[in-house]
């Protein structure tokens, strides 16, 4: 008995065979570094040795880049810099290494954030940075991006945006990007600026709770004379504790009263809830009350009150208060009435526990020590 056997023609057949053998492996632009099917991967053809495939285990770009560079550190290859060399091409590289170290949860979010706002301010102040090659960059140029940066930001932020160079060219160094001799030259360019002991902030005699009352009425007074409605800015920085810019984005739907909260979309450490205390409630009733709006409206009318602070306090011969010392005065004021510190950083929209509290907002009115120190017994 026979058997019928199909003939699968040739050129079929060979086309089966390619479909079966072909692969979508797709380049990311990164030597070494492929996409398969969603996941990374990593392909490389060490001299003299059989060509290296692996997964790299992950979806994720950012880590990927870091178990690739490490595999081929590990088997004894040194990772090829980007096509280009520009400063550009390494800062990609770094703030992916960036991004995986707070994958792994060796970073937190915060100091992510913080150096990408580094790398921008460094783009304002240098023009071209992203497309200049750092072969091309002298240690006399970095000298004056250094001078020019340190007349636009404070100490503190110029001496971040130097550390984050810093950590672009210890980068460079490991992608063999420059030689050592220029790397040096740009480090000695780059020198830290000297941070001023803020006195200010240390010595600030806050008013105390009798005084500011009287500030707050001479603030209402002198605003209604001028048919403003600058006393409920005052008003709201001093029972929240919020910050200037935190208090002109907050709308009035961020007033939950069923739950007792109000909720701060915008703050330097990401958004925030604190308790509708009682003195906070009762002004955003009055504002509610005379000021027409709806949910999706501003509830501050009026965001700045610094002319009318400026002048209140030299009526009343009270210490210059800024928008910012009203905050001062609320963490002050909590802490005198022994809320817990990590409480008060919660109200204050800190993420630290308490460290900065204990740093900068820690100073008692005298007042109050002379009051507690009666009470101690040694």
């Amino acid at each position: 008995m026979h058997f019928f056997e199909p003939r699968l023609d040739h050129r079929y057949r060979t086309a089966t065979i390619l479909v079966m053998q072909t692969q979508d492996w797709q380049p990311t632009g990164i030597h070494n570094l492929f996409v398969l099917n969603g996941h990374y991967y990593l392909r490389v053809k060490p001299k003299g040795q059989a060509r290296i495939r692996e997964s790299l285990h992950t979806d994720n770009k950012q880590i990927a880049m870091v178990r690739m560079r490490d595999r081929l550190l590990e088997i004894g290859l040194e990772p090829r810099q980007s096509e280009d060399g520009t400063w550009g091409g390494l800062v990609e590289q770094w703030l992916s290494m960036l991004d995986a170290k707070h994958a792994a949860g060796d970073i937190e979010e915060r100091t992510v954030e913080y150096k990408k706002d580094l790398i921008k301010n460094i783009r304002l102040t240098w023009q071209g940075f992203d497309q200049e090659k750092l072969s091309d960059t002298v240690g006399l140029e970095l000298g004056a991006w250094r001078a020019k940066h340190c007349t636009k930001y404070s100490a503190p932020r110029a001496n971040g945006a130097q550390t984050v160079l810093r950590e672009l060219l210890a980068l460079a160094r490991e992608l063999k990007m420059i030689p050592d001799a220029r790397r040096e030259e740009l480090l000695r360019a780059l020198k830290f600026a000297k941070v001023k002991y803020d006195y200010k902030r240390l010595t600030l005699q806050l008013p105390t709770q009798a005084q500011m009352d009287q500030l707050e009425l001479e603030i209402y007074r002198r605003c209604q004379v001028r048919g403003t409605l600058g006393g409920y800015l005052f008003s709201f920085l001093r029972y929240s504790g919020c910050r200037i810019d935190s208090a002109a984005h907050v709308l009035r739907c961020d007033v939950f009263r069923d739950r007792g909260q109000l909720h701060f979309r915008k703050a330097k450490y990401g958004p925030y809830t604190i308790p509708l205390f009682p003195q906070l409630l009762a002004v955003i009733d009055r504002i509610e009350q005379n000021v027409p709006g709806g949910p999706d409206d501003q509830l501050l009318p009026t965001v700045s009150l610094q002319t009318v602070l400026r002048s209140a306090c030299k009526q009343l011969m009270l210490s210059h208060l800024s928008h910012h010392d009203l905050r001062h005065v609320f963490a002050t004021r909590c802490i005198e009435q022994g809320v817990p510190v990590p409480t008060v950083a919660s109200w204050l929209g800190h993420k630290d526990g308490g460290r900065t509290v204990m740093q900068i907002y820690g100073h008692l009115r005298q007042e109050h020590s002379d009051q507690e120190a009666k009470r101690i017994v040694l």
